[in-house]
């Protein structure tokens, strides 16, 4: 059912991460009240939208404690959940699982310069909690103003990857530092590339900082 009360939710990816999700909730339940971490086996309701329920859910917690395991870096729906997380200001904790080794260069900018938790240990375990016992202050991440993608979009590969060489390092990994522009006579659909680019993974992973749409016009007023 739904959880107002929830502060930390838990993100992880059924295939390999089960096990731990299951066990961390129990061990976090001894430490804070049950009503106050969200977990989607738990607190899923039938008959509403499974991904309105997350966003609500991350609209409400303060804190996700990402279960980093190679199915989870590499689950489109994860990382869905970790953009969100981070555009509502939750701080992200990711946690190292035993024997599940993840490749950390293949990871973002940011949570590669982030804290990974060892809960093997007794020290990290307390870090943890005393980390979950403070008040996030995590800035947002902004991505506002980009419009939704058209219900029926139809992709235009060839251009869109043009489009990113102009935007993107040849690993996908980094922004090119330039100015790029877009240009096309009316009805070729600059708009629509565009927020598709803004909406693009490989984009938002080397913009981790955030995405701004702005539209000026054609005779913008810049004084």
């Amino acid at each position: 059912m739904s959880n107002e009360k929830a502060r930390i939710f838990i993100s992880y990816a059924r295939k390999d991460g089960e096990a731990f999700a299951k066990d961390l909730r129990q061990k976090l339940i001894t430490q804070f009240d049950e009503d106050t971490i969200w977990q989607d086996r738990t607190d899923m309701e039938g008959g509403i939208s499974w991904w309105k329920q997350i966003t609500t859910a991350l609209e409400n917690v303060e804190f996700m404690v990402l279960i980093a395991t190679p199915a989870a870096m590499a689950s489109p729906i994860v990382k869905k959940e970790w953009r969100y997380a981070r555009q509502q200001g939750v701080c992200v904790y990711p946690l190292q699982v035993p024997d599940l080794p993840i490749d950390f260069g293949s990871l973002p900018h940011w949570m590669r310069d982030s804290h990974f938790y060892d809960l093997t240990t007794e020290e990290q375990n307390q870090k943890l909690i005393n980390d979950l016992n403070t008040k996030c202050t995590a800035v947002r991440v902004p991505f506002y103003g980009v419009p939704d993608l058209p219900e029926h979009f139809v992709e235009r590969p060839e251009v869109f990857e043009q489009m990113k060489t102009q935007l993107l390092d040849d690993a996908r990994d980094n922004p090119v530092a330039i100015t790029t522009s877009l240009v096309g006579a009316g009805g070729f659909g600059k708009t629509t590339l565009a927020s598709a680019l803004c909406h693009d993974e490989d984009v938002q992973t080397a913009f981790d900082d955030g995405v701004l749409w702005v539209t000026l016009g054609e005779n913008p007023n810049l004084s």
